[in-house]
């Protein structure tokens, strides 16, 4: 199973819609995809309109080991080839707990190990924070032999995004470091953006395109649809297979696949 994380501590950036639809451009082309609502705030979970796991089962409860069973009870068949390992309210409690653990940045990646053989493809939506989580998000998307894998960055095309992405790429520096691992960050994602917006956006744009490393793999304009998918609790390429923002998705998807 090939591991990315979607990845920002700025809040708003567009993660969640962002790793919902990529999942389902890479499930379009024939992957097994695997959605996993690491952000505390359940926003994946609720946009798709799936269920929180019981109280007694929880993906918080078995990276903590409080909760011992079987993690595949956890999933939900959102459809085919899209599946979504949700969360629980008591997700706020993950950092608390992850701090006072043992191996504690390799928690995720040992919870999405009892998934290895049952999908190709995950893809996570991480915390809008630089803690705890985050770096769990960002272990288990770390380079493994042969396997893809790597962080998705999405951006906002404003000032403050650029502090943003520099605490994140130091964050991303410490840690593989630290733990002497290899965390390959395969993009930015400028989201959420309209060009008659001004100067500002165009500025910024430009300023992420002219990075060199990390690049742009990908522009997610500010389109109706993709609101109207939201609200419809479906990705966009659902609700719209024909329309731009689908197009947009499935050419990050192939990004994504590209050898």
């Amino acid at each position: 199973m090939d591991i990315y994380a979607m990845t920002n501590q700025k809040g708003g950036v567009g993660k969640t819609a962002n790793t919902i639809n990529l999942g389902a451009a890479l499930a379009e082309h024939g992957r097994r995809v695997l959605l996993v609502d690491w952000d505390p705030q359940g926003h994946m979970t609720e946009a798709l309109g799936v269920a929180e796991s019981p109280d007694d089962r929880t993906m918080k409860g078995w990276v903590l080991g409080e909760w011992s069973g079987d993690p595949h009870e956890l999933l939900v068949a959102y459809r085919e080839r899209l599946h979504v390992l949700p969360t629980n309210m008591d997700m706020f409690m993950l950092d608390k707990g992850l701090y006072a653990a043992t191996a504690r940045e390799m928690r995720l990646s040992k919870l999405l190990a009892q998934f290895e053989d049952d999908y190709d493809a995950c893809v996570i939506d991480a915390p809008p924070s630089l803690g705890i989580g985050t770096e769990c998000a960002l272990m288990a998307a770390r380079r493994r032999p042969g396997k893809r894998g790597g962080l998705l960055v999405p951006v906002e095309a404003e000032d403050s995004s650029i502090r943003a992405l520099r605490l994140l790429l130091r964050q991303v520096a410490i840690l593989s470091n630290d733990m002497d691992v290899d965390i390959d960050i395969l993009g930015l994602i400028p989201t959420r953006f309209d060009t008659r917006d001004g100067e500002i956006v165009s500025s910024m744009l430009e300023a992420f395109r002219n990075l060199g490393q990390p690049p742009v793999i990908a522009e997610i304009k500010k389109r109706t649809d993709i609101r109207k998918a939201w609200r419809a609790r479906v990705p966009v390429l659902e609700y719209d297979a024909k329309c731009e923002a689908s197009q947009w998705f499935r050419d990050l998807a192939k990004v994504v696949l590209a050898p």
